[in-house]
């Protein structure tokens, strides 16, 4: 190497050359430093690692520059390896990072992926985190063909940014009773509760804890009863604060990551749940009563009534609570509970006012548990176990894949054999994908009470926090409508053809789904995708790939943007299908997913009676085989005089301010249409209110 020397014979790169390093030090040049990364990050050998730190060197002596970036060193290593052929070793050796440029653009302006993600500050954070987190997951989570497959819109792996972090969890409110505050490498330690006040800030807490450990949706089960054995005695108008309480504290905890709310949902019955009508239940101190929760049923319903008061009043403005979800369960024994008839119309009149409550049909035994799949009452091993012990009652589920099912169609080219084999490759693919993911969670949980995810590895009940026996694995699927139109040239709706041709494309996917569960051991179940940002980013890509046949199924607006799929197994939004009709073809596809499942119905302004959609309700559950329903508007709110309106208005009726602002849901929750993507608010545009047929 040729050297520049000082009168004094010294090296000048002693003299002169710095660099900054990422932990915002100014050091020496120091050319050991390069080959003890390449030797400790890849593997490749000491003399090619000592080859390549010299050729980075000579570069730098002769460039003139004084002072470095650690960066900067990294990409002129990674330069050197490409030229070598070593693209392997360049890969683990890269940065993971933003472009200055991106930085700014984030830091001035509101990201669009995530409609409950605020502008601020703690969600820069978490973008600038997720970015990290994302691009680590795809060089080292996952192989170079899922990793390409996700990046290409064949798949579509949900939460990417968040790949430290199983997916959901539906927990049981016995655990923190029996247990208290009680966690790792928590401060202080509180005991079981007492009242019913500090069992909600026990709950409130916890559940913000356990959204830092998931990517989505922290539920829990059967709620008004496990509150019950706190209600006895307390007056309607006590019962009444604290439900309201009860939504305010989830409604306004904005402490999940990204100062957004905490996904919540909380899983409610008016009859007594078969799995709880035995078990015994736990009361102030954590301490057994001495009775079983079906002995609790006035309290449980007493909460529940007053928990519905609360959700169709909505805030103080008028507007619908966006979290927590409030998740009804209707089952047989639902209709044969006296007062149920009274309390369908209450549950209706909330769902016609705000659009709250999600109802959800429990038939044949199992259990809907939001994305941790079903829970089969009496026909599991451990059932009897959840009933003498239900504070061991915690499922969860690892991680959401999406298939993008329109892309197969488009490269079948009709072919119906050849569509069936590509979709098993990409299940396969898809299956592959959850392995690793699961071998990575194992992983940092085999640190224990010392790694990143000592709170699922707690064990309080004879059981880690963390249950692998009840761990599920989710398959979604966006745009089953496109691809039976692509097909067969109609969409689901417009022929019993095509209706029959979709549920053979879903029948298939859940007969291999279930042979992938038992070569592989694992839990995998279909669900309909949340794809809020994958519908639109599919139909974009697909657009740019596979045109110009995409740009005849692509819905939206294609000149402004505005693209989008069909969501998971819905029929097309923009049908005029009345509302039974839509809920009983909508509800076919429903038995083959073990996951979420639901069909949503958008009310016009003008809300049908509640007596109209109880008996509606009625012939839902009895004449179809919907898995659940949910009844969605559109608000709007004037800032100024604090007053709410139902439909999307460009001014206040009121005081006639402009400074409004409209809600709606954009798929299983409510937010403000001003944080939505190109591609849902086409969506929205389209979609079909209804207004009769209830």
């Amino acid at each position: 190497m040729e050297k520049s020397e000082t009168k004094g014979g010294r090296d000048t790169t002693d003299l002169t050359l710095f660099v900054r390093t990422s932990d915002e030090e100014i050091v020496r040049w120091n050319r050991q430093r390069i080959v003890d990364a390449l030797i400790r990050e890849t593997d490749i050998d000491d003399g090619t690692a000592d080859a390549v730190s010299r050729e980075v060197e000579k570069q730098l002596m002769n460039s003139g520059i004084s002072l470095l970036t650690s960066t900067l060193i990294r990409e002129l290593v990674d330069a050197k390896l490409i030229e070598r052929g070593l693209e392997h070793a360049r890969g683990k050796h890269a940065r993971l990072g933003f472009p200055l440029y991106d930085v700014g653009q984030l830091i001035l302006h509101p990201h669009r992926g995530n409609a409950n993600l605020p502008h601020n500050p703690e969600a820069t954070n978490l973008i600038l985190a997720e970015g990290i987190k994302r691009a680590y997951g795809l060089h080292e989570v996952f192989s170079r063909d899922v990793g390409d497959a996700h990046a290409a819109g064949d798949l579509h792996i949900h939460s990417l940014g968040y790949i430290d972090r199983p997916y959901s969890i539906c927990s049981s409110l016995e655990y923190v009773k029996k247990f208290g505050m009680d966690l790792p490498h928590s401060v202080n330690v509180a005991g079981p509760a007492r009242h019913g006040d500090v069992l909600l800030a026990h709950m409130v807490r916890y559940a913000a804890i356990l959204q830092g450990h998931f990517s989505g949706v922290v539920a829990w089960h059967g709620v008004n009863f496990f509150f019950a054995p706190y209600l006895v005695g307390m007056t309607e108008e006590a019962i009444r604060q604290l439900a309201q309480m009860f939504v305010y504290e989830f409604a306004q905890l904005a402490s999940a990551t990204g100062g957004q709310s905490i996904f919540t949902d909380i899983h409610l019955s008016w009859d007594v749940p078969e799995y709880l009508a035995d078990a015994p239940a736990l009361g102030p101190g954590g301490k057994r009563t001495g009775k079983c929760y079906g002995d609790y049923l006035p309290e449980a319903q007493r909460f529940l009534w007053s928990l519905c008061d609360v959700f169709r009043e909505g805030d103080a403005a008028g507007q619908p609570f966006v979290f927590p979800r409030p998740i009804v369960h209707l089952s047989e024994a639902f209709f044969q509970t006296p007062g149920c008839r009274d309390f369908l119309e209450h549950l209706c009149e909330t769902s016609a006012d705000k659009g709250s409550p999600f109802l959800v049909f429990d038939r044949g035994g199992l259990l809907r548990l939001s994305e941790c799949g079903s829970l089969p009452l009496g026909r599991s091993p451990s059932y009897s176990d959840d009933v003498e012990n239900p504070e061991r009652m915690r499922n969860a589920s690892m991680q959401n894949i999406s298939l993008n099912l329109p892309r197969l169609g488009y490269r079948a080219d009709g072919d119906a054999r050849r569509l069936l084999k590509m979709l098993s490759a990409q299940l396969e693919l898809a299956v592959k994908a959850h392995l690793q993911k699961k071998a990575f969670i194992e992983e940092l949980l085999s640190h224990g009470d010392s790694g990143p995810l000592s709170l699922m590895t707690m064990n309080r009940d004879g059981h880690p926090y963390l249950r692998p026996d009840r761990m599920a694995y989710l398959v979604g699927m966006v745009g089953l409508n496109e691809l039976v139109r692509i097909s067969c040239g109609k969409h689901l709706h417009e022929s019993s053809a095509a209706l029959k041709l979709g549920l053979k494309i879903v029948g298939h996917m859940k007969k291999e789904v279930d042979r992938l569960s038992r070569k592989h051991g694992l839990r995998l179940i279909l669900e309909q995708s949340p794809a809020e940002t994958t519908a639109y980013r599919f139909a974009r890509l697909d657009l740019r790939y596979f045109s110009p046949p995409a740009g005849r199924h692509i819905r939206g607006d294609v000149v402004r943007g505005g693209l989008y799929y069909t969501n998971s197994t819905h029929l097309d939004v923009s049908a005029k299908v009345r509302p039974l009709e839509r809920v009983r073809q909508e509800g076919l596809f429903h038995s083959f997913l073990e996951g979420s499942a639901l069909t949503n119905l958008r009310l016009e302004e003008r809300r049908p009676s509640k007596e109209d959609l109880a008996s509606f309700i009625g012939q839902v559950f009895f004449e179809t085989r919907s898995a659940g329903v949910v009844l969605s508007s559109e608000f709007t709110t004037c800032p100024d005089c604090r007053r709410t309106v139902r439909g999307i208005r460009d001014a206040c009726p009121f005081c006639e301010g402009t400074a409004v602002r409209s809600l709606a849901r954009i798929t299983r929750y409510y937010s403000h249409i001003s944080g939505w993507n190109k591609g849902k608010l086409a969506e929205l545009k389209d979609c079909f209110r209804c207004s009769s047929g209830f």
